[in-house]
């Protein structure tokens, strides 16, 4: 035991654990952490935060997604010598951002790629460098408005874990896919047992006033209504409509063992879920409704639950970080096929249609050719316009309830000149950029492709063979493997089980898998 602290050194915290009456003091002696209280190393390790950055251990946020509880986790764990070993000097949140870093999904992002043309010109970019970028930018906008950078990051690295190969050119053919085998599903059952009342009414004990997507309330079975409420991760809310987003792909990949379909215990906070499924700008907490309750056994309780009450502010940087980042990397590389080309500057031309808005710091970082200070000119209007509002709030940590309930005081994020410039640059990418004919082209093509291989996976062998290999990974029993297999049977779950496949290979193992050279 260390020698008692002096009163002058001697600091106390108090913490309390929020589903049961127990209080727990610890003292921290000398500014250092007492060798055998992880809670009380962890609010130190957090101390400079904000009030309103997200924490590893709240009041409002106490469950895992599966319904663990967080604290007592991390106390049973910490009381473990082997356990403690890992948790000494890191949060639950840093365990969590690398727990998604190593996950195999991450791996797989270097086996994915986006390519752009300009003529004979090529330029080509695995998604890792994507993500890598987009966590830098989170990690710069959090650092300067004192929010949490390592839970950023950790919604940043798992915000494209579920993207499909050939990424923009599959996610949408992924849902089409995925509604119109639903609804040949649908239309065979509802003959043998048809839907009693809609499937809206029969999901509001569920949701309550959430929008439901048009693929539920459409159904005309109860018995594959039942199957996508068992086996599908979908969401209510005026903005999910789709059975397919990487967020949502990248939760399920994460979250459950999706062949067994049952929760991975005490894995990921409910928060970080909201922040991956919820990644692309536009989508605002209470403005947008979201809600994700899925039928999930194997966790502390039988349901994964989603909702905005686990909106942070660290989740809106993510947004903005993803749109920022797509933006300057396309736009970088348009430019650079130019350059290589011997074409006027893509720099250039964008000056010129920009001319009547264009900042003065961004019109030069344009005019040097210089993608570093685009960035900086992104970031810093993030955090000046934000601050703004963070000042206005006192630092009360309450103003992160008023996030969840779409309060346009709570809302942060680029000035309106800056999201207006945003904005302009996507559009100059649809129309000058993305239409090149060899890049118009080859999105057509592996469009067809993508819609060609999924229906593959779902009505060929390579199902129940990938399902054998991940249980012999995984070290199954053969009872489990077995029973993994035979659930390849209902159609609803062979379905998400080769949306699941086809997310989880690269881009290279699906030109292998349909017969033709890579392109």
């Amino acid at each position: 035991m260390p020698p008692a602290p002096s009163l002058a050194t001697l600091y106390f915290h108090k913490k309390r654990r929020t589903l049961g009456a127990t209080r727990v003091w610890i003292w921290i002696r000398g500014g250092g952490v007492a060798d055998l209280e992880y809670h009380g190393m962890v609010d130190q390790l957090e101390s400079a935060l904000q009030p309103f950055a997200k924490r590893s251990f709240e009041d409002r946020s106490p469950l895992f997604v599966d319904g663990g509880e967080i604290f007592s986790h991390f106390a049973g764990q910490w009381a473990q010598p082997a356990s403690r070993v890992k948790l000494r000097q890191r949060t639950p949140i840093q365990l969590e951002r690398d727990r998604i870093l190593y996950s195999n999904g991450m791996r797989k992002q270097t086996e994915k790629y986006h390519v752009l043309y300009n003529g004979q010109r090529r330029i080509v970019r695995s998604y890792a460098t994507h993500t890598m970028k987009m966590a830098q930018v989170s990690r710069a906008i959090c650092r300067g408005l004192g929010l949490n950078q390592d839970f950023a990051e950790a919604i940043a690295l798992g915000a494209k874990l579920g993207s499909v190969p050939f990424v923009h050119a599959a996610k949408h053919t992924m849902s089409k896919w995925a509604e119109e085998r639903l609804r040949r599903l649908d239309t065979d059952a509802a003959d043998d047992a048809p839907l009693r009342g809609s499937g809206k009414q029969q999901l509001n004990m569920d949701f309550g006033p959430a929008e439901i997507p048009a693929f539920v309330t459409e159904l005309r079975s109860t018995t594959v209504l039942n199957k996508v409420r068992q086996y599908m991760p979908w969401a209510a809310g005026e903005t999910s409509s789709k059975l397919y987003s990487s967020g949502q792909e990248g939760y399920w990949l994460l979250c459950t063992n999706p062949f067994t379909v049952t929760a991975r215990r005490n894995m990921f906070l409910p928060d970080t879920m909201y922040g991956i499924w919820r990644h692309s700008r536009g989508l605002k907490p209470g403005i947008h409704p979201f809600h994700h309750k899925c039928f999930i056994p194997g966790g502390a309780r039988d349901y994964n639950e989603i909702t905005d009450q686990h909106a942070t502010f660290e989740a809106i940087v993510v947004q903005y970080a993803d749109d920022i980042t797509w933006v300057i990397e396309n736009l970088s590389d348009a430019n650079e096929v130019a350059i290589l080309n011997e074409k006027p500057r893509v720099y250039d031309d964008l000056c010129s249609e920009l001319d009547d808005d264009l900042d003065p710091s961004l019109q030069q970082a344009l005019s040097r050719n210089d993608t570093g200070s685009i960035y900086s000119y992104f970031i810093s209007d993030f955090i000046m316009n934000s601050q703004k509002k963070f000042t206005k709030s006192r630092g009360d940590p309450l103003i992160r309830d008023a996030l969840a309930k779409g309060s346009k005081e709570a809302q942060i994020g680029l000035s309106k000149q800056a999201e207006a410039l945003l904005d302009r640059m996507v559009k100059y990418l649809n129309t000058h950029v993305f239409i090149e004919p060899r890049t118009k082209n080859r999105t057509e093509m592996l469009k067809s492709i993508s819609a060609a291989c999924v229906d593959l996976i779902y009505t060929g062998d390579v199902l129940p063979r990938v399902v054998t290999e991940h249980g012999r990974l995984q070290r199954w029993d053969s009872e489990a493997e077995a029973a993994a297999v035979a659930l390849l049977d209902d159609p609803v779950h062979r379905m998400q089980a080769s949306m699941d496949v086809f997310a989880s290979w690269g881009d290279q193992e699906i030109y292998d898998f349909v017969g033709i050279q890579s392109l």
